[in-house]
């Protein structure tokens, strides 16, 4: 019992991490499993989470439930509260859950909450007879110069 709870929280562990692999993964499969770290996808995040929200709301209750032996009237009561507020944070966890896969699924992505950037710059080439033109054009109607231009040509 103990060494399958010892496995257990050593996968666990490999699953959130990014430089180990969980136990008795098989050689072809190791440096693959070493790269994973499943905190970064936001629907395992949102499920880790959830349980651990879940986990600390029970024994919440269950410390309710033993102070409120005495009184059945309120235990009563609480026990519907209870249900109830379970159902409802279920449904919005499966809810955002479903969305996010029907989004990743529409758009091909892989919900990851990595930070990534590319950088891009384009090199523009000015064509001087084009320039030349619009030189002498501005010459005779200054109207559709730009204002920058005008502004230049009453400095000098």
């Amino acid at each position: 019992m103990w060494n399958k709870l010892t496995t257990f929280g050593a996968s666990l562990g490999a699953m959130l991490t990014n430089s180990k692999a969980p136990p008795n993964t098989p050689p072809e499969y190791l440096e693959g499993l070493k790269a994973v770290n499943f905190l970064r996808s936001k629907k395992f995040f949102v499920v880790f989470t959830s349980i651990l929200m879940l986990l600390a709301f029970y024994i919440a209750s269950v410390f309710i439930l033993f102070l409120t032996a005495p009184i059945p009237n309120i235990t009563g009561a609480f026990v519907t509260i209870f249900v109830e507020t379970i159902k409802i944070f279920a449904v919005i966890i499966s809810a955002y859950l479903g969305l996010q896969a029907a989004i990743d699924f529409k758009y091909n992505s892989d919900s990851n909450t990595a930070f990534s950037g590319e950088v891009k710059y384009s090199k523009e080439e000015v064509n001087q007879q084009v320039v030349a033109n619009y030189a002498e054009k501005y010459k005779d109607d200054a109207s559709y110069a730009p204002l920058q231009w005008i502004i230049e040509q009453s400095n000098e």
